[in-house]
């Protein structure tokens, strides 16, 4: 299943594919929006449905023509009647007949009606899918470089336009059929009456394709405002402190009231255009009967029965045609969004993390050989870094604020792909490696404490298979937090609580690194782990490293120097060079940056007594 857009959506240029043809197979979205791709792998769900709409049309236009002649017979005293092609029925016994054909009617009508909700059920949670497996498929840097609440937004606000643009198609695939069959049966009626009275509709309903054009521009603008104000809300949602620490609510407030405006005028217009192209039609359908009806009364050959059949059939056929022409226009107004999702699909296909799989073995020395690596050709981060990491060492990552060091982390880990160099584990690039085991070797705990709904087990498992409970209560005891946890009630299966508001900010973090530790890695990275914490927090955090460092290689970024007294080096990255990569002794005689770190941060030289 593919997300597309839809380019055309009249009947007449509907390209439903053949039925008995399913597929499974993936469509590319492309630029015409073809309607076949939103149909992939559901023919037979297509033709099924239309075939049962036609059905069911046959069924109503048989019943309007048994009431109509019914009518008439019993009009002029008859008890008898010719029903067509010199069939006579009783009155009574077409009264039952009209029965019949109601109940059926209805079953098929129930019929369409089941048919077309598991039609937009299953392709609506196949764009869900189809999205969030594209997403979580790509690379790293394209999911950091999306906009907060972004990927929500797509796979609720604009799949649910999807969800309403299924429903319209079906709806038009159910309003079509049964609307072919009653112009069908009305023909077979009377030809002339039927024929004058389509070629009035078919004439006027041509003049609403501007209207329908002016629909789908007004929903290319509706999109485009929806999405700034979900986008925006969610930035505001997530800076409540901040807005309250700078007193700036009354200016957040005009921000949204303006983004809600420009919504609601957008909104409101679509809403407005969508209403109007079936109302519209629906007066132009009665003003073609009125015109067939006096052409065809002109006719001395008029068979009066069968005029009033096909002008019963004809006033039927209409509320069909209105539910198509608002079909249309919903179709259309939600084609905007279903490009935006064909965009962002495409954009996540296009970064679609690339897997090797080479097994890994042992990881050994870690190098970096020549490694650079830049955003774009004007915005270089890291230049030339040269530097060898031997196995067991704990290193120290220095320097000043957007200096690379979160980017030269981000290397290590594999999350982004240098753009010249090589980062080597044991001499081999790790590119070419199993991301699953790369992942299990070499771990992570960022600067916040970022924690699922959920138990401190769950947390610390972090949706993984296969991790033990004594791995979990292992990975603690290595973080120490052990001993909080069995103080807590429900211990391990105590609830984290909303964003870890059970937790302390100390308990937070050492639960990161429980989760980094639960699968006995052999690198462990971690950014600023003692940034927000009090000193006895980080005092545990500093013991939990230095019993680390006979476990595996330590890394550590960390402005606090206190926090890299256990390293047994330290580079210094600064303006995105490699400036110094040795002891803190030595670094603190050879290089100024470090040395004048040392002498602002107050504490003493290392080993002073």
């Amino acid at each position: 299943m593919c997300v597309i857009s839809i380019s055309s959506c009249e009947a007449a240029r509907m390209n439903v594919p053949k039925a008995g043809s399913e597929s499974n197979d993936a469509a590319t979205p492309t630029s015409d929006g073809d309607i076949k791709q939103l149909l992939v792998g559901r023919n037979s769900s297509i033709a099924l449905l239309a075939a049962t709409s036609i059905l069911g049309g046959f069924f109503e236009a048989a019943f309007l023509v048994v009431v109509t002649r019914s009518a008439f017979a019993i009009t002029n005293g008859n008890s008898s009647f010719e029903l067509v092609a010199n069939i006579d029925m009783t009155v009574a016994t077409a009264t039952l007949l009209a029965l019949g054909l109601v109940l059926v009617r209805v079953g098929l009508s129930v019929s369409t009606s089941w048919q077309s909700s598991r039609l937009a059920a299953s392709v609506v949670a196949g764009i869900r899918n189809d999205l969030a497996s594209a997403f979580l498929a790509s690379s790293w840097g394209e999911q950091h470089g999306d906009r907060t609440g972004r990927l929500q937004e797509l796979l609720t606000s604009f799949t649910q336009r999807g969800a309403e643009l299924i429903s319209s198609l079906a709806l038009a695939i159910v309003s079509v059929g049964s609307l072919s069959a009653l112009v069908v049966s009305a023909v077979a009626v009377d030809p002339l009456a039927s024929l004058v009275v389509i070629a009035a509709v078919f004439v006027l309903g041509s003049l609403l394709r501007p209207l329908r054009a002016a629909v789908q521009r007004q929903a290319k603008l509706a999109a485009s405002t929806g999405m700034g104000f979900a986008t925006a809300l969610s930035e505001t949602s997530q800076l409540g402190m901040e807005m309250h620490v700078f007193n700036v609510q009354p200016q957040a407030r005009t921000r949204i009231t303006s983004l809600v405006g420009d919504n609601e005028h957008a909104a409101q217009r679509l809403s407005f255009l969508r209403q109007l192209v079936p109302n519209i039609y629906t007066g132009m359908a009665y003003l073609a009967i009125v015109a067939g009806l006096t052409a065809v009364s002109r006719i001395d050959s008029a068979n009066l029965s069968a005029v009033g059949a096909v002008m019963l059939i004809m006033l039927r056929s209409l509320s069909y045609g209105q539910a198509f022409q608002n079909s249309v226009a919903t179709i259309r107004a939600s084609m905007p969004f279903l490009g935006a999702l064909d965009d962002e699909l495409a954009r996540y296909q296009r970064a679609v993390l690339i897997d090797h799989g080479q097994p890994i073995g042992t990881i050994g020395r870690l190098q970096l050989r020549d490694v650079s690596f830049e955003y774009d050709s004007e915005s270089p981060v890291l230049r030339g870094v040269t530097a060898t990491i031997e196995p067991r060492e704990v290193i120290g990552i220095v320097g000043p604020s957007g200096s690379g060091k979160s980017t030269f982390v981000q290397l290590l880990l594999g999350l982004r792909p240098p753009t010249s160099g090589a980062v080597l584990a044991d001499g081999r690039d790790i590119s070419l490696f199993s991301k699953t085991e790369w992942a299990r070797k070499v771990t992570f705990v960022p600067q916040d404490a970022h924690l699922i709904a959920g138990t401190i087990a769950d947390n610390i498992r972090f949706l993984r298979i296969g991790v033990t409970d004594e791995q979990v209560v292992e990975a603690a005891r290595l973080a120490q937090l052990h001993d909080d946890v069995v103080a807590m009630t429900n211990g391990y299966d105590r609830q984290v609580g909303e964003q870890g508001s059970h937790l302390s900010g100390g308990q937070q973090q050492r639960l990161t690194i429980a989760r980094a530790l639960v699968e006995d890695p052999d690198i462990l990275i971690l950014d600023e782990p003692t940034r927000s914490l009090d000193v006895q927090s980080e005092s545990l955090i500093r013991e939990t490293l230095g019993q680390l460092r006979e476990r595996m290689t330590v890394i550590v970024i960390a402005h606090r120097l206190s926090t890299l007294d256990i390293c047994d080096r330290l580079m210094v990255i600064q303006d995105g060079e490699l400036k110094g990569f040795d002891t803190p002794e030595n670094l603190k005689r050879d290089n100024d940056f470090y040395r004048e770190a040392v002498s602002l941060s107050g504490l003493p030289p290392r080993n002073a007594t």
